[in-house]
Order: C-alpha cells, then sequence, then structure tokens
C-alpha cells in the first residue's frame, strides 16, 4: 500500500502532460492544415495581382512614350500643346495605375510571406 500511492501519483503526473500534449497535436494538426488550405488561394491571388501589374507598366511605357512622341510638338501649334497635355494626362493616369498595382501586389506578397512563417514556424518539420 505505501508503494502503491508513488507509484500511482507518477504515473498520474506522467499521463496528465502526454494526454495535454496530444489533445494540442490534434489542435495543432487542424490548424496547421487550415493554414495550409489558405496559402495556394494566396499564391493565386499574387499571380494575378503580378499579371496585372506587369499590364500596367507595359500602359505605363507606352503611353510615356505616346507622350513623349507629342512633347516633341508642343510648339508648333496650339492643337499641338493640346494633344501633348492630353497624352501627358494619360500617361500621369496609367503610372498612378502602376503605383496601385504595385502596392497591392507587395501588400499581398508581404502577407503570404507572413503566413508562410507563421505556417513554417507552426508546423514544419525540425
Amino acid at each position: 500500500m505505501i508503494l502503491f500511492r508513488p507509484l500511482f501519483l507518477a504515473t498520474l503526473m506522467i499521463a496528465c502532460p502526454v494526454a495535454a500534449a496530444q489533445a494540442n497535436g490534434t489542435a495543432d494538426m487542424q490548424a496547421c492544415k487550415a493554414m495550409a488550405a489558405t496559402l495556394p488561394p494566396k499564391q493565386a491571388e499574387i499571380t494575378q495581382l503580378t499579371t496585372e501589374r506587369d499590364a500596367a507598366a507595359e500602359a505605363v511605357e507606352s503611353t510615356g512614350e505616346a507622350w513623349e512622341d507629342t512633347e516633341i510638338h508642343r510648339r508648333a501649334s496650339a492643337g499641338h500643346a493640346a494633344a501633348a497635355d492630353a497624352a501627358r494626362g494619360v500617361y500621369d493616369e496609367a503610372k498612378k495605375r502602376l503605383a496601385r498595382h504595385e502596392l497591392a501586389l507587395q501588400a499581398s506578397v508581404r502577407q503570404y510571406n507572413d503566413d508562410v512563417a507563421a505556417f513554417n514556424s507552426r508546423c514544419a518539420t525540425k
């Protein structure tokens, strides 16, 4: 009887943390699966934003060239000056659109990297 009580307490002290660790393992496993499921859609969003940003960059390039071509003839007449002003407005709008796409892409990539880091720290085996 004297030996039974310390043996029972030792068993209880060992079994309780193991049961808690197994319960946490199940919760961690579910969290890891949920986190893993969110990564591919975010990666697809980044691909889409990259495509949109690249298209906006091409638009900036082409509108910039068009503006430069009309700017050369600005002093020729009032009509040429108006055309140069209009081309400059289109070019400025294209640059603003490119900046918005670039900022959206950077924010998405930053969030994705944070999510991957959290996934790796919590779910990756060492």
